[in-house]
């Protein structure tokens, strides 16, 4: 009995009927006791009305026509009875003037009975019509008329006879003028009781439909009222708990108290349960979040962040297509830093061309995400594929997209499927967000460690830089089974640039050149300033010979270019020694050295000359 009775409470007070349901029966509830109110409130309203027409179109009228024929009846009693003297004329006038006038009292009221029920709109013309039911007065009122009529024939009947009337005759007339007037006096008399009666029935009507009407209205109100209350509770009880339930996690979280054993057990099945499993759901997202984020504050580098972000997404929030590309402002380039492909342009969903110019996607120049599944075709870059679409994120660090992680899916067909899709993107944004802060003091130190490896007068890498990286270089090389070509350049005779023309054409000379061997070189390769005038170029994966036409292609462009002084035009000239690792050496810095013998011999030989390194060169190390 206990379980049927709390089924049947939450059955009436609808604790498992979903949200909207319970909030459109108990607005279905509410609008049926409004509409029962009104419904009592205008029946009231109307039975007032029909009673207090009972006045207005009854008794009203008819006290009025008994107020206007009282006083000329009295006088026609005034005026009868007749004499054959000089003022039977001036009564005959004046009987005829009281008569008329009760004609048209009685003609009026009737007129206006008639009338009332013929003016308003319908639901007026309905409650006047029902109102005028009282018959008998009529009928008394036509009958006082006829007396009226009878009388007023005979009188004009005086006025249009010639001839003299006799005693007899006059006699007569006031036998028949006293027996109407008597009549009429008598049934006015009668109808004036019956009013006076009617009005008394009709007022108390009104007072008794109105202590009637406000009983009931009173009635219906208080058990609106209680029922109101009633069902307000148990509704209370099915929202109210359960949201605290959910406040205290939230103030829990709030705090930094998270404590995944306290889960919300909440049982019922509307969307309040459904909300406290996702908010469950919720909690160990965060929880995970605040983890991972503690981890990657205490890595050394950037690239361990992304490798770590990107082993988040395949493990916590089991996305398997993705891709983590970074973002060079400076040089407007960007490239994919996790997971790591040999070939930048293998396994891309978008143009290649995205790598060399970051402004062409479209996520990191607007810095906004972008979804082929809100609009398709947003992004032209992406690659089209059947049954593909993909969601790109911009982290946003320092005012502008540090990087961008795109996402690939398989196109949901399902409203399921895109549930899910949404609830891993969703996800996934969460650890983005908690990696910004991290990404961008990561990025920050590398910045600030970047610029202690750039000359401040070129803009090239200096040599710690290649002290630093020489390592990942030469790792990078091997792995891919390529070589590298270097490149050693010292410009001929620039100590006599300082010495004639003073060190700021000296150092403008060395900016001019700067620029010259990197529009000479490609993206990949880098240029370093060795020291004072000396360069160091690596060609990255070049092949037999390249570097020995790239450096001739730089001898050239200096030789034919025109530095520009305040004296003139200035011509200089280059000298180069190339050399490959790992075909001539094993060793890195070994191979560096075999180039700066190479340029020692193209120098020794002449100057504006480019050698390539010969192991007979490393023989004559004795003159070097």
């Amino acid at each position: 009995m206990t379980a049927f009775w709390r089924n049947f409470v939450q059955f009436i007070t609808f604790i498992n009927l979903p949200i909207r349901k319970k909030f459109l029966l108990f607005e279905f509830g509410a609008l049926f006791w409004f509409i029962l109110i009104g419904t009592v409130c205008v029946a009231s309203l109307s039975f007032i009305h029909y009673r207090y027409s009972q006045i207005t179109h009854t008794a009203l009228p008819y006290t009025k026509v008994v107020y206007a024929l009282e006083p000329q009846l009295l006088g026609l009693e005034h005026n009868l009875p007749l004499d054959a003297d000089d003022e039977f004329s001036s009564k005959i006038v004046t009987i005829k003037l009281s008569l008329s006038h009760m004609k048209n009292a009685l003609a009026e009221a009737m007129s206006q009975t008639q009338k009332s029920s013929q003016k308003g709109n319908i639901f007026e013309m309905v409650i006047r019509s029902l109102s005028q039911d009282d018959e008998e007065s009529l009928n008394m009122l036509k009958a006082i008329l006829v007396e009226i009529d009878a009388m007023d024939e005979m009188v004009l009947g005086i006025q249009k006879r010639k001839s003299a009337l006799s005693v007899t005759e006059i006699a007569k007339i006031n036998e028949t003028l006293s027996m109407h007037l008597g009549k009429t006096q008598k049934m006015t008399k009668t109808f004036a009781q019956r009013i006076n009666t009617l009005y008394e029935d009709y007022s108390q009507n009104v007072i008794d439909t109105i202590r009637f009407s406000i009983n009931t209205i009173a009635f219906v109100i208080l058990g609106a009222i209680m029922l109101l209350l009633f069902f307000t509770r148990w509704l209370r009880e099915a929202f109210s708990k359960p949201i605290e339930s959910i406040i205290q996690q939230i103030h829990s979280l709030s705090t930094g108290e998270v404590d995944l054993s306290k889960k919300l057990i909440i049982k019922s099945k509307d969307e309040i349960g459904k909300l406290s499993r996702e908010f469950n759901k919720l909690v160990d997202t965060v929880y995970g979040v605040t983890v991972f984020k503690k981890v990657i504050e205490e890595d050394n580098s950037l690239e361990v962040v992304y490798t770590r972000l990107g082993e988040v997404f395949e493990k916590e929030v089991g996305i398997e297509h993705y891709r983590i590309f970074d973002v060079n402002a400076a040089k407007g380039t960007m490239s994919v830093v996790y997971p790591y492909v040999s070939d930048e342009s293998e396994l891309l969903s978008c143009n290649e061309e995205i790598l060399h110019s970051c402004s062409l996607c479209r996520a990191q120049k607007t810095g906004h995400k972008v979804s082929s599944f809100e609009y398709e075709g947003i992004c032209k870059e992406f690659m089209k594929e059947d049954g593909k679409k993909h969601i790109c994120i911009p982290l946003i660090v320092a005012g502008h997209a540090g990087a961008v992680v795109q996402f690939v899916f398989d196109t949901g067909k399902s409203a399921d499927e895109i549930e899910s899709i949404n609830e891993k993107i969703f996800k996934a944004e969460s650890y983005i967000k908690h990696s910004l802060s991290v990404i961008e003091t990561k990025r920050l130190m590398h910045t600030l460690r970047e610029s202690s490896l750039v000359d401040g007068l070129t803009g090239l890498y200096n040599r710690r830089f290649l002290q630093d990286h020489s390592n990942q270089i030469i790792a990078s090389t091997l792995r891919r089974k390529k070589q590298i070509s270097l490149l050693m350049c010292d410009m001929d005779y620039f100590k006599q640039v300082n010495d004639k023309f003073g060190h700021d054409v000296g150092d403008s000379v060395l900016k001019e050149t700067s620029h010259i061997l990197k529009k000479c070189v490609r993206e990949s390769d880098i240029v370093i300033r060795f020291g004072g005038e000396e360069f160091l170029i690596l060609l990255i994966d070049a092949e037999v010979g390249y570097g020995f036409k790239v450096a001739e292609k730089i001898r050239l462009a200096v030789e034919e270019h025109s530095f520009k002084t305040n004296e003139g035009i200035l011509k200089k000239t280059i000298s180069m020694g190339i050399s490959d690792f790992p075909n001539d050496a094993d060793g890195f810095w070994q191979v560096i050295k075999f180039a700066d013998v190479a340029l020692y011999k193209a120098k020794e030989s002449g100057r504006n000359k480019c050698l390539q390194f010969t192991p007979d060169l490393w023989d004559q190390k004795a003159s070097f």
